[in-house]
């Protein structure tokens, strides 16, 4: 696993092609392959100067690969010297759970978590909608096995599940503190914020966006999702709706964040400062993890500065 390299090991392993570019080595005119690999443990860059054209053409990105060479440290970061770079083939024993990163919750857990917040919500049509979400073989698949996201936060297998159990737990949490909110709307929204991205991502063995999740981006997948949902129960209340709609549309709290709306409700903020919260608590925790046990990371490019572990921080929080 990546994570447990170290520069002089000698390996032989498999791993997912990320990137792959073919390079000119200034100094000399001489090509070489250069690319960035991933399993689920992290990431890893490497170069290949023998037969880089042959080797570039007879792998794709997203193909599982397997590779033999040795670490070494470069400028500072780990980096793989490639003797040989390979498609895999039938004979090779491939573990897929070693390539793509998943939820450190088990499946079931979650499920039952989200399951006993679904039979939380009383309002008669909330309910409705929400059952009828969870027994669309489409809907309950993706929800169960979509990543929350691709790089930021809860960019992994069942992130989209353990995110939206989390907001919603949240939001549960927060509407009894502040009993002036409509608690079962929000545990709604909360369950249904991120559904559009059981359509945004693939994750077979990266996680890339569909051409809808590029194109519409999740929010208006969702909504547009919640949207069939309600017309398919007789008698839903146009009022009730809409305000599930503003919740939908809204969650992300700024229009240069992509939500089409601000929140203008009650539930409305509620819903983006739980989203919030639980979204950059999962991204600091990861970057926590990646760069081990030290005081500061390094520069967090999207937020615009570092993170603080503390002078004896463990990296795994324990």
């Amino acid at each position: 696993m990546i994570r447990d390299i170290q520069a002089g090991d000698k390996i032989v392993a498999f791993f997912v092609l990320r990137k792959k570019e073919i390079r000119t080595k200034r100094e000399t005119g001489e090509i070489y392959l250069s690319v960035e690999l991933v399993d689920a443990s992290g990431r890893i860059s490497g170069s290949l100067w023998e037969a880089p054209q042959p080797a570039y053409q007879a792998v794709e990105k997203g193909d599982v690969v397997k590779v033999k060479g040795t670490a070494i440290s470069y400028k500072e970061r780990l980096h793989l010297s490639i003797e040989k770079l390979r498609g895999v083939t039938s004979r090779d024993r491939v573990e897929a759970e070693q390539l793509v990163p998943a939820s450190d919750t088990d499946l079931q857990t979650l499920v039952e978590r989200l399951e006993k917040l679904v039979a939380s919500v009383h309002e008669p049509f909330l309910k409705r909608l929400l059952d009828d979400v969870l027994q669309d073989p489409q809907l309950r698949t993706g929800l169960q096995h979509a990543p929350g996201g691709k790089l930021w936060h809860h960019n992994y297998l069942r992130g989209l599940l353990e995110h939206t159990v989390s907001v919603a737990t949240l939001v549960d949490k927060i509407a009894a503190h502040y009993p002036a909110a409509n608690r079962d709307l929000l545990v709604t929204a909360a369950l249904l914020h991120d559904i559009g991205k059981v359509d945004s991502y693939r994750y077979d063995t990266l996680i890339e966006y569909t051409d809808a999740g590029r194109l519409l981006g999740h929010i208006v997948l969702g909504s547009q999702i919640v949207q069939r949902k309600i017309d398919s129960i007789d008698g839903f209340p146009m009022q009730l709706a809409m305000e599930l709609q503003h919740l939908v549309l809204s969650h992300q709290g700024k229009l240069e964040q992509a939500s089409p709306v601000v929140p203008m409700t009650l539930e409305g903020l509620i819903l983006y400062y739980a989203d919030e919260l639980d979204s950059k608590t999962n991204a600091f925790q990861r970057v926590q993890r990646k760069e081990g046990k030290q005081a500061w990371s390094s520069y967090v490019k999207l937020l615009d500065q570092f993170f603080y572990f503390g002078s004896d921080s463990p990296a795994d929080g324990d």
